[in-house]
This record gives C-alpha cells, structure tokens and sequence, in this order.
C-alpha cells in the first residue's frame, strides 16, 4: 500500500466502488505485523482522559457507599 490511501487507489485505477479495490487489494504479512505492532503500542500507552471506564466504575462505587 506503501501509505496510500484505498480511496486515492480507487481514484487511480478507475474503480468506481471500495469494493472493487478491495477484490484485488491484499496486504504484505510485513505490512499486517507493522500495523499489529502500532496498534499494541497505542494500547499500552493508557490515555486516562480516554479510560473512562475505570473511573466511572469508582464513581459509581463512591455513590453506592455514600448512599448506604
């Protein structure tokens, strides 16, 4: 793909649908493993303004123990 997007690829080709490109688009296992590895990173880099999970889970905590 060498960084270019399906769209642009798409345009290039003459293909009028995604779908067309995708027919024929198939990814190098170099080119699988590197976007595995960029998405690992990402996950292990924990944004706490994203993880919302965690605190609303306490926040619910603190207001069931304030409750009771």
């Amino acid at each position: 793909m060498a960084g270019v997007d399906l769209r642009t690829v798409a345009e290039l080709l003459g293909h009028r649908t995604l779908q067309m490109v995708m027919r024929y688009y198939h990814l190098a296992p170099e080119h699988q493993a590197s976007a595995v590895n960029r998405l690992v990173k990402l996950g292990n880099r924990r944004d706490t303004k994203a993880d919302t999970r965690g605190s609303a889970a306490k926040a619910i905590q603190r207001r069931k123990v304030a409750s009771s």
